[in-house]
């Protein structure tokens, strides 16, 4: 009898752990790769093409909207986008847009509405950066 109910608490027990952590072995739309990917195509796509430090800790990051029929646009059709951003020369972000830049990658961008901060992802390899604006 003692045996039975040792061996209910254990399966209990392992059950309940399941059950807990199913919800992490389920997958969920709007988690992982795929998802990620999935969501880039309905960001507004921009590529770098300017970053210059104005201050100490403050640069001027200049974006430019990409489109599908690049090689139809002329450049008096593209409108940049200028923000001023916190960022400082030893930081991995500031080298991670010049190398977007130096790359021209393209970069699925968000920039929610009353908010001061730009999120940034790359399409190529899907590195995001959050960056936040001085501007208003």
């Amino acid at each position: 009898m003692i045996w039975f109910i040792v061996w209910a608490v254990v399966v209990y027990s392992i059950a309940s752990a399941i059950w807990r952590r199913r919800a992490q072995l389920v997958s969920k739309r709007g988690m992982g790769v795929r998802a990620d990917v999935e969501r880039l195509h309905d960001m507004p796509r921009v590529c770098v093409t300017d970053l210059t430090m104005t201050e100490p800790d403050v640069a001027r990051l200049v974006l430019a909207p990409t489109t599908r029929d690049d090689l139809h646009a002329s450049d008096t059709d593209i409108v940049e986008f200028e923000f001023l951003i916190a960022i400082n020369e030893s930081e991995y972000g500031f080298a991670l847009l010049r190398q977007w830049r130096e790359h021209q990658s393209v970069l699925g961008v968000v920039i929610p509405p009353e908010s001061r901060i730009i999120r940034l992802r790359s399409l190529d390899d899907l590195q995001p950066l959050t960056l936040r604006r001085l501007d208003s």
